[in-house]
């Protein structure tokens, strides 16, 4: 008996991303090549389109491959300073996006558009011009952007319906967000897969990396690596407190491309009473350095707030921290609570609260060999639980199951069905032949067919009689000499 089934080597992810730069420098490049990574370990084609420039300048190559992971950008990687300039770089972004998803047509049946974008008109665009094409779309969503009170109305709307209702599957990362993302699929009756995946991490890269040459500093330090203010404050000040019950330790931040808050940060450490010696500032970092500076540290903190945006999210830089074996001090807030015990896989404390913060750390620095023990235990749960092997089957279960069920609904003649999509669609093809037409790519054919002598054949399926009447008289306008098969 034949298996009708297709191999997963023929079913292909195109991750659609922007804004944050790819292949280095935040979060969202991490966690796009883990899923990368993730889903190739199957037996899948990854691969990455940057739709605009990268907001840092560690990304200068437009295409290449990153792990394993083909890229490439819709446009330059540099962002142009002048305002109408870089306005004409993004719809630049836009065009050539819509331009590689039509070049990928013939592929359409064995694809699936991962969409990492969360925020804007771009989704909402990205999503209709998929169902045009036939692409099955899945949505990550690694944050809740409507908790944040920066949201805008539109995304607001973006999240209640218009985001979800051309998606065929949802990536979440944490349970929170899978409730919410369940309860608006069944407010508006939407067939969507949802699959739950953490914040992935090679746990190998991180376990595996040595302690620096020099060997840990003599005076005990504490490791933050992240961009928000609102955490680099709260250590700072949790600093102090651990200063002023007289522990000597320093704090080593690692601001990534935000190397410009600096001043602000030594400006607030001043105020809190700390002196320049207690912090050590460091910008970007690659993966093997920042691997080594996790070794080296005494612990790694990861402060987390009780509002909407911690508990809707896993933070990625969790997952390294735990792949290090060094100890954690974090927050009881979200899934952490699912992944970690206090005092067994890392130190717990509750959020926002910058006292018992600082007892955590303190009783990191009074107790050294059991703080080993809990960074040995947090190590366990994260290869069992975080490494991106675990995932590799379940993950891309999930992109084929997404890219079999679009299919099935296309083959019942959903799209057909529906008078607004069938509107969006001819009025998208009808855009892109005038802009092929304006470009002068028919003119050039045209020239070169009647040049060459050829003979063109051309095919009706039951047109009707406006439209076939406006082909004919525009073939003879061109000069073309008509004629029609015997039979």
């Amino acid at each position: 008996m034949v298996n009708s089934q297709p191999s997963l080597k023929e079913y292909q992810v195109l991750c659609i991303c922007g804004g944050h730069g790819f292949p280095r420098g935040t979060a969202t490049a991490a966690r796009i090549t883990m899923v990368g990574r993730a889903v190739q370990q199957a037996g899948i084609e990854f691969q990455v389109l940057h739709c605009g420039p990268s907001p840092t300048s560690l990304n200068v190559e437009r295409s290449g491959v990153h792990e394993g992971i083909p890229f490439r950008y819709t446009t330059t990687t540099s962002r142009p300073k002048n305002i109408l300039l870089r306005q004409f770089v993004y719809l630049w972004a836009i065009v050539e996006l819509t331009f590689r998803l039509i070049l990928l047509l013939p592929q359409r049946r064995r694809t699936a558009i991962y969409l990492y974008l969360m925020e804007g008109p771009v989704v909402l665009y990205v999503g209709i011009l998929s169902r045009i094409v036939g692409f099955p779309l899945v949505q990550e969503l690694c944050e809740w952007w409507p908790g944040d009170r920066r949201c805008s109305r539109f995304d607001h709307w973006l999240y209640k319906k218009g985001m979800f209702q051309f998606a065929t599957g949802v990536l979440v990362i944490s349970r929170a967000i899978e409730e919410r993302v369940r309860a608006r699929a069944i407010a508006s009756a939407l067939d969507l897969r949802i699959h739950r995946l953490p914040a992935l991490v090679d746990a190998a890269r991180f376990m595996e990396a040595p302690a620096s040459a020099g060997g840990v500093s003599a005076v005990p330090e504490f490791l933050y690596c992240g961009t928000w203010r609102k955490d680099l404050f709260f250590l700072l000040r949790v600093l102090q407190l651990v200063r002023v019950r007289g522990y000597q330790c320093r704090l080593r931040l690692v601001l990534g491309i935000a190397e410009e808050i600096i001043p602000t940060l030594l400006q607030y450490a001043h105020e809190q009473g700390l002196c320049a010696e207690d912090l050590v500032l460091v910008g970007c970092l690659d993966h093997s350095t920042l691997a080594t500076a996790y070794k080296d540290a005494i612990a790694l903190l990861m402060p987390l707030w009780a509002d909407d945006r911690s508990i809707t999210r896993l933070p990625n830089k969790m997952s390294e921290y735990l792949a290090s074996g060094r100890p954690v001090v974090t927050s009881c807030v979200g899934d952490l609570t699912e992944l970690l015990v206090d005092g067994v896989s890392a130190y717990m404390a509750e959020p926002e609260n910058e006292q018992l913060f600082a007892d955590k750390m303190i009783a990191v620095l009074e107790d050294p060999a059991k703080a080993e023990q809990i960074g040995a235990a947090g190590r366990k749960v994260c290869l069992a639980r975080l490494d991106f092997r675990q995932h590799a089957d379940a993950l891309s279960v999930f992109f084929r199951a997404c890219i079999e069920q679009y299919q099935k609904s296309q083959m019942a003649g959903r799209l057909l069905d529906n008078p607004s999509l069938m509107f969006f669609r001819n009025l998208f093809c009808r855009t892109v032949a005038t802009g092929i037409i304006l470009s002068g790519r028919v003119r050039r054919a045209r020239t070169k067919a009647v040049q060459s002598g050829a003979v063109t054949s051309i095919y009706f399926h039951s047109p009707n009689k406006k439209l076939f009447t406006q082909c004919v008289r525009w073939l003879r306008q061109m000069g073309t000499h008509l004629s029609r098969p015997n039979n």
